[in-house]
């Protein structure tokens, strides 16, 4: 209901975690180059194969640790309020016996 938003953007978190990390296993695929290819594209492949993964896990895992806290920051705000509306109901009940 409250977090819905939240939820969205996890879930886009945790898609784009998943998208990096096909890109990065993707980069380990022979790729044809030329023997004139100066270093510095074999250096940002490797730098690719690397990161992109590393960044994608982490993405997704913290997109589903969050995931996971919102639902039980629900749970709980939702046993809180079913609490506070039988207390309520008590009270009305206890301040009208004593009128």
């Amino acid at each position: 209901m409250y977090y819905n938003t939240t939820r969205k953007i996890l879930y886009v978190m945790i898609l784009a975690g998943i998208f990096l990390i096909i890109f990065g296993i993707w980069q380990y695929f022979p790729h044809s180059y030329s023997s004139e290819t100066p270093d510095s594209v074999f250096m940002s492949l490797t730098a690719k194969r690397v990161v992109f993964p590393l960044v994608g896990v982490i993405l997704t895992a913290i997109g589903i640790t969050l995931l996971k806290f919102v639902d039980e920051v629900e749970k709980e705000t939702i046993s809180l309020r079913d609490e506070i509306i039988h207390l309520r109901k008590i009270v009305e009940k206890n301040s009208n016996k004593s009128f």
